[in-house]
């Protein structure tokens, strides 16, 4: 039957490819299926959206809409993660479409002849054996979703687990990260403090504002990811970067950094930022001067400060206060505007914290709100 539509009409689609779910449970797409008639393949894949740049509080509600859906079709769902199942197997999730595609044909909702697909794959020839290969990849992950799961299961990292443990980790990193002094100068705060509860929530907001990520740690950490792929991937390969230097990037409509694209010649930069690191926060440091980072290095000086006052004179009625107040740094997330209005935020629930410690923990809920 010719289609005479350039649109799907209300409860009409008789099948749906999904390649997120956010768009595929939206309302506008979910209005589309019928239950009983529609049938749809969903890549599963939990995909970031821009508001969580603007927002370091913002959550998708993922359960719910795919409770949306299996509402909506009544059986007629089938899930998987393309996405980690092409970079798992395929090593580039751009074939994920192609899987879903093969996960359609499979459960009958394409009327096409297996024929006709391979044909077209060769017609467009865009990574032809790729794309063959996750339509077949597809076709195995909707009959058996176990085994595909088993193929994207994460790597287990031990994370660190006792105290020691977690502070010695962090102690590490900052070696790596400027010094062995800075280490030290780490463990000699975090040493001062004798609750053990209070300790880690020490150990954990302080190492926060040491290890800051500026422009040679984000040089460094590029550095190891480049590393990290050439282990992966076999030949040649090229990556891309999208970054908003201070000094290059300027500002977008809505007033924040404005990202631009660097190719694989930024690299050598990255390699001689990283060996700059030792002039962090000296007067030779290329970057100090931002108002961000002025900051960042303010914030330091101001812990300091506030757990020498606390630390000394913590009791069982001021205990939560200073653990909070010790904590706080880990609210201060995000770069550029984003950890600026955070920090704002952060500075009045210090102002309040700091009050209620000075009053030995009286009203501690009205005075910290």
């Amino acid at each position: 039957e010719d289609i005479s539509a350039i649109r799907v009409a209300l409860g009409e689609a008789d099948a749906v490819l999904g390649g997120d779910l956010v768009t595929t449970a939206g309302a506008k797409t979910i209005g589309l299926m019928k239950t009983g008639r529609t049938g749809a393949v969903v890549n599963s894949h939990q995909i970031i959206t821009g508001d969580f740049t603007r927002d370091t509080e913002f959550k998708l509600p993922f359960d719910r809409l795919e409770l949306q859906l299996e509402a909506r079709l009544a059986g007629n769902l089938a899930e998987f993660d393309a996405s980690e199942l092409a970079r798992a197997l395929l090593g580039d999730s751009i074939f994920s479409n192609m899987m879903i595609v093969g996960a359609a044909w499979q459960r009958g909702l394409l009327p096409l002849s297996y024929d006709a697909i391979m044909a077209a794959i060769e017609l467009n020839k865009a990574a032809v054996e790729g794309n063959k290969r996750a339509f077949e990849i597809g076709r195995w992950a909707v009959e058996f979703p176990g085994d595909a799961a088993k193929a994207i299961s994460p790597v287990v990292v031990d994370k660190p687990k006792s105290l020691e443990e977690i502070i010695a980790y962090r102690a590490d990193y900052l070696v790596d990260y400027q010094n062995a002094a800075l280490k030290s100068r780490y463990l000699s705060l975090v040493d001062q403090a004798q609750d053990a509860r209070l300790k880690q929530a020490v150990a954990k907001g302080y190492h926060k504002l040491l290890a800051y990520k500026d422009e040679y740690e984000v040089a460094r950490l590029m550095l190891d990811v480049r590393e990290k792929a050439q282990a992966e991937f076999d030949g040649n390969f090229t990556m891309r970067f999208h970054l908003a230097p201070p000094i290059l990037s300027g500002t977008d409509a809505n007033g924040r950094p404005k990202k631009r694209e660097f190719g694989g010649w930024i690299m050598p930069v990255y390699r001689l930022l990283a060996r700059l690191k030792g002039l962090r926060g000296t007067a030779f440091d290329l970057f100090g001067r931002t108002r961000e980072r002025k900051m960042e290095r303010a914030l330091i000086a101001q812990y300091e400060a506030d757990m020498a006052e606390v630390l000394p004179d913590v009791t069982p009625q001021t205990l939560d206060i200073a653990v909070e107040l010790a904590e706080l740094p880990l609210s201060v997330r995000g770069f550029g505007p984003v950890k600026m209005a955070n920090e704002t935020t952060a500075a009045k629930r210090r102002e309040a914290l700091l009050a209620a410690f000075r009053a030995g923990g009286a009203d501690i809920v009205d005075a910290a709100e």
